[in-house]
């Protein structure tokens, strides 16, 4: 097994009613112990607890290097939450949909999941990647309600090959979010740093209270914020090196978040005509 990828399949035995945390489910929780050992790790199907061997079938020989591990979960089930919350290394494949808090805290590996996922994935996340292979729902990349804004997603890259809910990137501080498809309100809300990047639509709300950072919105938005100002029309937008074709329209804000604010909007112009206000200002100031 020297240098070889390890591989521990986990399949639930039934399926669940009430959600079960299984922050256990990563791979330096399984490095270094035996199968027993892993079977014997706490989760909670709701209040209750219950080792994991009761709730799962768990199928692999374990290796001591955390990095050589893949964790493969089968079988779609919302209600598990929290795998790979605070994953240092190694890989998790999901085969199906997961719930929420997938990846929260995370400071390296990575997670690929092919189906939908819920809600708070990545959430406050350091290092490593996520990509998702069908929707997701709110606060991807987000700082957790009540946190102080050092708390944001401060690193890593998530990419949703699908929809997304509200308040995507919300208090980001550093890091790439891409979302293939569209999402809602508040998209970038307080954040300070970092790239998000929506190849589909997006509705209210854009960049509100953002100090830093930049958004790209390559379709339809319904609106800009009155607190952003108009400063140019910019061929491409940069997203990691990655030259994204416009053009664009260059947003600078939210000036009610900060007067020093620097947070920049890039939304396409041929996807929105209704802001060709816009593009009227910046002809007619040249």
């Amino acid at each position: 097994m020297n240098g070889e990828i390890c591989e521990i399949i986990i399949k639930p035995k039934k399926e669940f009613k009430v959600p079960v945390e299984v922050d256990v489910i990563k791979p330096e929780n399984f490095a270094g112990k035996s199968l027993n050992e892993i079977l014997g790790l706490v989760v909670y199907e709701g209040n209750k607890e219950r080792k994991l061997g009761e709730l799962f079938e768990v199928v692999g020989e374990p290796v001591d290097d955390a990095s050589k591990i893949r964790i493969i979960i089968e079988g779609s089930t919302r209600k598990l939450w929290s795998i790979g919350a605070e994953m240092t290394t190694g890989e998790i494949i999901v085969k199906g949909d997961v719930g929420h808090y997938l990846g929260m805290k995370m400071k390296g590996g990575s997670i690929l999941v092919h189906g939908n996922v819920g809600s708070w994935i990545g959430a406050e996340m350091t290092n490593g990647t996520i990509e998702i292979h069908g929707n997701a729902g709110d606060y991807i990349g987000a700082r957790f309600r009540g946190e102080r804004p050092e708390f944001g997603m401060k690193g890593g890259k998530i990419v949703i090959h699908g929809n997304a809910g509200v308040e995507v990137g919300r208090g980001m501080i550093k890091g790439t979010i891409i979302i293939d498809g569209n999402c809602l309100e508040f998209l970038g809300a307080n954040m300070k740093g970092g790239s998000i990047l929506v190849k589909g639509n997006c509705t209210r709300r854009i960049g509100s209270g953002m100090t830093g950072g930049k958004i790209i919105v390559c379709g339809h938005v319904d609106s800009i914020l009155p607190s952003f100002y108009i400063e140019d029309i910019s061929k491409t937008a940069k997203v990691k090196g990655v030259v994204i074709e416009g053009p664009f329209y260059l947003f600078l804000g939210d000036y009610m978040a900060s007067t020093k604010a620097n947070g920049r909007l890039f939304i396409s112009i041929s996807n929105n005509p209704h802001l060709k206000k816009f593009l009227e200002l910046i002809e007619g100031g040249e």
